[in-house]
Formats: structure tokens, sequence, C-alpha cells
């Protein structure tokens, strides 16, 4: 009898109680897309039931035949080669001005050219979700619990409250980390934490303390500018 009563024990401590839940996401293309899909593959190990938003220009998002992760497609107006467009852009006015403390107005003067493009690209996102009634009635149907969003392109955290659904951010890192701590309240004390960009360590000077303060708020102010067009978009949509 004992013997049987162990033997159950066993068997009971050896079985998997699976709570797995639907998680969505909104994913950013390029490097991010590697960074956020290392989080999916971790979800999909734990038995939870992901979705994937993809526009239908989407260049490195590419749908597989796992039967836990599922694509949801939606229309946009531009192609694969206009995200390739946007991102060599990017990738060649980053090397090409070499951000720095000397250089770090040109730079921005050179990137806010190219973030406007991107811009354009992310409404044309947005839309194709919040103006697609037939997704959004799709979306709500398969009840969510939650939204992991790469705040890099806009929107995601406006899809899920309209989904009536909490999100969370995933970012591999922004300039000054600017995006971490105002879109995910990450605390940054300048006196501590160097600024990226910065080219500051962890052991830095009183004059190096000074520098990484003013780099912080040169980086805010920099961001409150080039990101200001987004305020009256979340006003309309929210």
């Amino acid at each position: 009898m004992l013997n049987n009563i162990l033997i159950l024990s066993l068997q009971i401590s050896l079985l998997r109680t699976t709570l797995g839940g639907n998680v969505l996401i909104w994913p950013m293309e390029g490097s991010h897309w590697l960074n956020i899909k290392i989080i999916i593959d971790e979800l999909i190990e734990k038995e939870h039931n992901v979705t994937v938003l993809v526009a239908s220009g989407a260049l490195f998002i590419m749908p597989t035949s796992n039967s836990s992760l599922t694509f949801e497609m939606y229309k946009v107006s531009f192609g694969k080669e206009r995200i390739e467009g946007v991102i060599r852009n990017f990738v060649l006015t980053w090397l090409e001005n070499g951000p720095s403390p000397s250089t770090i107005w040109r730079f921005y003067q050179e990137m806010a050219i190219v973030i406007e493009d991107f811009h354009m690209v992310s409404r044309e996102i947005c839309d194709g979700v919040l103006e697609n009634q037939k997704l959004m009635e799709k979306l709500k149907k398969r009840k969510f619990e939650v939204l992991l969003s790469d705040p890099v392109f806009p929107c995601g955290d406006i899809v899920a409250l309209k989904l009536g659904i909490p999100f969370m951010y995933s970012l591999r890192f922004s300039p000054a980390s600017t995006v971490e701590k105002h879109c995910g309240k990450v605390p940054y004390p300048p006196s501590y934490v160097p600024a990226i960009l910065s080219e500051l360590t962890d052991q830095m000077t009183f004059s190096d303390r000074i520098r990484n303060f003013i780099s912080y708020h040169l980086q805010d102010y920099m961001f409150e500018t080039l990101w200001k067009s987004w305020d009256s978009y979340y006003s309309k949509a929210l």
C-alpha cells in the first residue's frame, strides 16, 4: 500500500501543469525582430500561444510552420523594398556621421531626414491595423492576455488599449536610453548610468557626470522634437 502511494506521488510530481496564455506581439524589423524572436521562442517553450502582427510588406518577419506561433497578416501599401530602403538609409547615416559628443548635433540633423521617412512607414503600419475593423474584431475575439511591443514602431500600445489588455515593452537600446526612460519608465540616474552614445563608462569623474547629464537632456530634446508629430496621431486614435 505504501509503495503504491509513493509511486502515485511520484507520478503526480512528474505531471506538468499547463497554464499557457494568448500573447500578441507588435514587432519591429531588422535586428529588433531577432531580439524579440528570442522572447517568442521562450514563450512557446513555456506553452503559450503567440500571435505576431505582421505587415504585408515585411522584410525579415516571415511566417513559420510552428503550431504555437500564428502570423496575423494585414495589408499595407508598401513592399519589402521600402522597409529595406529605410533600414539601409538609417544604417548608412549612422555609419557616415559617426555619433559622438562632438558630432551629435550634425548626426541628428542628418538622422531627422531618415526618421521622417521612417515615420511615414510607421503611420502606414499603424493605419493598416487600427483602420482594419475586421482585423481588430478578430483580435478581440482571440481574447489575448497581454501585448508585447517593440516601441521603436509606434502604436503597439494603442492596439493594446483598444483591445483592453495590458502591454509590455521590449527594446535593445535607444540613444541615451530615451525610449526606455519615457516609455518603459526605467530609472537612469545620470550620476551613475552612462548615456548610450556618450562614450562614457560607469567610472565617471565629476566633469564626466556633468557631460553625461547634458547628454541625457540633449537626447530628450532631440527625441521630443523628432517624435512630436505622433502626439496628434495618438490623440486622434484614442
